[in-house]
């Protein structure tokens, strides 16, 4: 079992040829609802790939669109009994977040009923279990940091995706850590990055994954059992094509829990879940479909070439 928290919502996905110019009008040529929020989207991807997950987070709401969350969730699998509707008075309506995709996969997104999400049941009363896989987002705020520190002191593993704020994070030895160039870093700067990462892995002496999309990511830190790991730049997987990136950092969070969960070295998870997270951006939103676990290794042994850059196979 791995338990994920975190944010669950719909996505909106809207296909525009371009983004308009401010004051300007472009028309929408389709749209799409489905499942989306960062929890969502990765407890998604290891329920399809046969991992049984415990899925808890913002509070559902109480509106039409409430009732359209809980549909779909009903139908990708993903359990309900730690999504409860939450405080009538302050859970009035699930998060929805507006996609807007370019045809350059690229994608813009628009928030509402984010601000005022908390968690739908007590933190207290959430399933955490010892040696197991506890990994959340920060986007509830002081809540997910509780929470997260809460899953720490009953034993559990930890894997945080953007806890980035320095000196305030609940980031425990041992534990892995991942972020994009979206908020730290510097996109498209290899040495800024090995820099950095290097720096905030020793401060938490974790496990520190910085992506920066199509430029590959950064790796490297301290293992869970304290051994040091160089940190060093990895290539990106190629993608066939590009359609929607949406959803791929949380699908690279998904690989590398499907390979930590089976105790894998650490560079098969890391090959796995970049892979992964490549693949994902062939299809639109998060959730409408996830690369299987076979497309994942057909894709790593038809790019041999990178994935021994990755280390032993």
């Amino acid at each position: 079992m791995i338990f994920v928290f975190g944010t669950v919502c719909l996505d909106r996905l809207r296909r525009v040829p371009h983004l308009p110019e401010a004051g300007g009008y472009v028309e929408i040529e389709n749209e799409t609802v489905m499942l989306g929020g960062e929890a969502a989207n990765t407890a998604n991807a290891l329920h399809q790939w046969g991992v049984s997950v415990t899925l808890a987070g913002n509070a559902t709401g109480y509106s039409l669109e409430s009732d359209l969350l809980r549909r779909v969730l009903e139908e990708c699998g993903l359990p309900l009994e730690h999504l409860a509707p939450g405080d009538p008075n302050t859970a009035l309506a699930a998060p929805v977040c507006d996609v807007y995709v370019t045809p350059d996969g690229d994608r813009t997104m628009f928030g509402s009923g984010f601000g005022r999400m908390g968690p739908g049941l007590a933190l207290e009363a959430m399933p955490y279990v010892e040696g197991q896989w506890f990994t959340a987002e920060p986007n509830m705020g002081e809540p997910a940091r509780n929470a997260a520190r809460i899953a720490a002191e009953k034993g559990m593993k930890l894997y945080l995706m953007d806890y980035y704020r320095q000196d305030v994070e609940p980031i425990p030895p041992g534990s892995f850590w991942q972020c994009s160039t979206d908020w730290v870093g510097v996109r498209g700067n290899v040495q800024k990055n090995v820099r950095w990462v290097r720096e905030w892995a020793e401060r938490y002496r974790c496990f520190a994954i910085l992506s920066d999309g199509p430029n590959g990511f950064v790796a490297g830190g301290f293992s869970e059992s304290g051994d040091e790991v160089p940190v060093r730049h990895y290539p990106p997987f190629p993608a066939p094509v590009v359609v929607d990136t949406t959803g791929a950092g949380d699908t690279f969070r998904a690989g590398m829990l499907y390979g930590l969960d089976r105790k894998w070295a650490l560079a098969d998870c890391l090959r796995f879940a970049s892979a992964a997270g490549c693949l994902k951006c062939q299809y639109l939103g998060a959730t409408s479909r996830v690369p299987t676990v076979l497309d994942i290794q057909t894709h790593i042994r038809e790019n041999l070439g990178v994935a021994a850059q990755y280390g032993a196979m």
